[in-house]
């Protein structure tokens, strides 16, 4: 099968299976082989850790697999550098001195019995409190992950975050609720369920009121937008989106689309969408729709995180700056360079930071301030 049969069907499983937990296995299988690599894991998870994550691994004994992932993953010296490149793609290793990494117990007693020193991985999505990261492994025999192979893991990162976005949206209501039409009214994102003409087949309550606000409307039941050009641009892109879920096109990123609106005094809306599976199976959500398009209102403003942040854990106000950075995925070394700092200044702020939150890494800390904060990707 050529490198194009392969992506096509690979991107079909992707919202095909991407529902299904059950079926995560062969979503992997495909994604691993598509990018070269010997093991592959899927991992969906509670960054307030009120559920145990979903998980699947391909190419690895599930059970010795489970070992690493409960018993040492958190103690992974990658995870802060995985954890600070949201929707990236990058190589697990490059985050780390290699002479330290190899010196660490997790590579003795995990990376190296397990063959699995290189890693390429993508945390591409987070919604409500759920993250999802894709991981692919191979050991030293076969090499570090190069250009090709992240390229080709780039090409599928954008679906699987589509994909996974909606799933994770959805995750936490359906299981307040049984009923899907049920979960996507507890969800507060606007949700308009449309096929490929832009008609709509199902709102949830949040998008009702959207509608009733004025800047977004049904007209001859087809979803549009008070701003003409806003309406033209996602009508576009929702037709591309269906194309590419078709593998009749390219997507090379799945960005948030601002739209604005001309009847309020707060910032433009963020529209995503969310091609849904083209089968019969309980993760269709509405007979005729293909496309979930999410409506998001505005989010807090940087001061707004940092401030809350401040009062929540005491802080200092540089304190809370960089709390509020690291929150939303920047670096320390961004941030150094944004506030004209030092970095010892940084790691000073960083060292308070771990004593007046009760952690200890970085990947630690920067779930417990999402937590504080129950941020979403925006």
């Amino acid at each position: 099968m050529g490198d194009l049969d392969q992506y096509s069907r690979l991107i079909g499983d992707v919202y095909e299976l991407s529902g299904d937990p059950q079926q995560w296995g062969i979503l992997l299988e495909g994604v691993t082989r598509f990018v070269d690599g010997r093991v592959g894991q899927l991992a969906v998870f509670s960054l307030k850790q009120q559920r145990k994550p979903t998980w699947r691994v391909w190419g690895h004994d599930p059970q010795d697999y489970k070992t690493f992932l409960y018993r040492h993953a958190t103690e992974d010296p990658r995870l802060s550098y995985i954890l600070s490149n949201p929707g990236r793609i990058i190589c697990g290793e490059d985050g780390v001195d290699p002479d330290q990494f190899r010196a660490s117990a997790m590579f003795r007693e995990v990376v190296e019995p397990m063959d699995l020193e290189h890693s390429l991985v993508s945390y591409f999505a987070q919604e409500a409190d759920v993250m999802a990261t894709v991981c692919a492994m191979r050991g030293r025999g076969q090499g570090a992950f190069g250009a090709p192979e992240k390229q080709k893991l780039g090409l599928v990162v954008p679906h699987l975050r589509r994909a996974f976005e909606l799933y994770a949206l959805l995750d936490e209501a359906k299981a307040k609720v049984g009923d899907i039409a049920a979960a996507l009214d507890i969800v507060d994102a606007g949700i308009f369920l449309v096929d490929a003409d832009m008609r709509v087949a199902h709102v949830n309550v949040a998008g009702d009121a959207m509608v009733k606000e004025g800047d977004i409307a049904l007209r001859g039941g087809k979803l549009a937008f008070r701003d003409d050009r806003a309406s033209r641009q996602v009508a576009a892109a929702v037709a591309l989106a269906l194309a590419a879920a078709r593998g009749e096109a390219s997507l090379t990123h799945a960005e948030h689309m601002e739209v604005p609106r001309p009847n309020s005094d707060s910032g433009p809306y963020r529209v995503s969408l969310h091609p849904l599976p083209a089968g019969d199976g309980s993760v269709k959500l509405a007979t005729r729709s293909q496309i979930a398009v999410v409506v998001r209102a505005p989010g807090r403003s940087g001061t707004d995180v940092a401030r809350r942040l401040q009062t929540t854990f005491r802080l200092t106000p540089s304190e809370a700056a960089l709390g509020a950075a690291l929150a939303v995925g920047a670096s320390l070394a961004d941030f150094a360079q944004q506030r004209s700092v030092a970095m010892s200044t940084v790691r000073s702020q960083l060292k308070a930071l771990y004593e007046k939150t009760d952690t200890n890494r970085q990947g630690e800390l920067v779930a417990r301030l999402r937590e504080s904060l129950d941020l979403s990707l925006v």
